[in-house]
């Protein structure tokens, strides 16, 4: 499959699923922002609660802090700083008591930030899982909304954990060695140009992997997850050139956006809202068609040969016997009457011998059909049967001499 028919079948797949996977986008969106306002307000509200000089929240002099114990001598707040010369975390004066405060705010703020952090991950993990089941239907027929599924969604964590956890044993590689070799400037130099160096190398090397290993592993769910991350690799191997192609047609598409952006902000807001789901399911289609030519190459079709009739050579048997001809059979109209032999030529009636065909191995022996002798036996006179002359020697119908046949060969009468 070429690049452009790859181009085609994406957008022929995004087309089928443009309005639930738009619908989809749009909750999800809705649900992300509820949450992550929700959580910014709660921090907020604790920093006001930390932080009232930040805030204004007390600006009449000599007000208590709710949650802090008054102090002698210290106005809680005048003005938008208390004074000129007081910042906002001014009312601390350097105690245990206000350093504890400041560090369980800044923890509280912290924790929240991490959480807006993880509900984010959660949310775009159940996006993308769900993505994936649509538009791996709407490859081979249209969609609906309720096709949107989460099968695949814990995998795809798994996949999302290990990434992470690559990430940080190559930045505590790097932080060991930079801590190492600190005490020497030229070789901390060397080694973070070759830190760097490798760095860049396995991203360029496996961006691609790193861009569509996900898919592969959704792709299988059969799998173990072992397997399908090692079968991962395989197919990136496999098809490292196509997937290549990909990433360049991701960085066309992004080098397009932004020059629309350039021209008109308009316009680009407008592509960029048609691109991004577009982009996603790319990627989706672009392993979805490498994943069935694969299967055609290692399983192709079978095609069935055209129907021709069976072949049976006829056996060829030697002529073992002469071919006599029958001077008695004619050859001619067979509407036209035989002609009476001479009376000088005997009629024989014995019955031919058959031709024998040679007795092939294995089969069944006929014995020879006894023969029929049409000759009338001589007739002999005896004292005690004697035979009237003409009968011996004359035909009683035409006077033909007998020459001891059963029949007159002149007329055919019976002697």
């Amino acid at each position: 499959m070429t690049w452009s028919e790859r181009i085609k079948l994406a957008w022929t797949t995004f087309k089928r699923e443009a309005l639930p996977l738009y619908a989809w986008t749009l909750i999800f969106i809705g649900v992300g922002v509820v949450l992550v306002v929700a959580m910014v307000m709660g921090v907020l509200n604790q920093m006001h609660w930390t932080f009232p000089q930040a805030y204004g929240g007390f600006s009449s002099p000599g007000m208590p802090v709710p949650g802090v114990p008054p102090t002698p001598g210290i106005t809680p707040f005048t003005g938008p700083f208390g004074s000129p010369n007081q910042g906002p975390f001014g009312s601390f004066n350097g105690s245990l008591s206000d350093l504890s405060t400041l560090l369980s705010a800044v923890g509280t703020i912290t924790g929240t930030l991490l959480l807006i952090i993880i509900v984010s991950w959660l949310i775009g993990s159940a996006f993308y899982t769900g993505v994936f089941n649509l538009t791996a239907k709407s490859y081979h027929e249209k969609v609906i909304f309720k096709d949107f599924r989460f099968a695949g969604y814990f995998r795809f964590l798994g996949w999302q954990g290990l990434l992470l956890l690559i990430q940080l044993i190559l930045l505590i590689i790097g932080l060991i060695g930079a801590f190492t070799l600190k005490q020497s400037q030229g070789a901390l130099v060397a080694f973070l140009i070759v830190y760097g160096l490798m760095i860049a190398g396995i991203t360029i090397y496996a961006l691609p992997w790193f861009s569509t290993s996900a898919i592969y592993l959704l792709a299988h769910p059969k799998d173990s997850f072992r397997d399908a991350l090692s079968g991962s690799w395989r197919f990136f191997r496999k098809h490292m050139g196509a997937l290549w192609g990909y990433i360049g047609t991701i960085v066309l598409i992004e080098i397009a956006v932004q020059v629309l952006n350039r021209i008109s902000s308009g316009i680009a807001g407008l592509v960029t809202l048609i691109v991004s789901p577009f982009i996603t399911v790319l990627a989706i289609v672009w392993i979805l068609s490498l994943e069935e030519e694969e299967e055609e190459d290692d399983h192709p079709e079978y095609v069935a040969p055209l129907a021709t009739p069976p072949y049976y050579p006829t056996p060829t048997y030697p002529d073992t016997q002469p071919t006599t001809e029958n001077p008695y059979i004619s050859n001619t109209d067979p509407l036209t009457p035989a002609l009476t032999p001479s009376s000088d030529q005997p009629i024989s009636l014995e019955q031919p011998e058959p031709l024998r065909q040679p007795i092939a191995e294995g089969s069944t022996f006929e014995p020879e059909r006894p023969k029929i002798d049409l000759q009338k036996p001589e007739l002999r006179s005896t004292p005690d049967h004697p035979l009237p002359e003409n009968k011996l020697n004359f035909c009683p119908s035409c006077g033909k001499t007998n020459t001891g046949t059963a029949y007159c060969p002149q007329c055919g009468t019976k002697l």
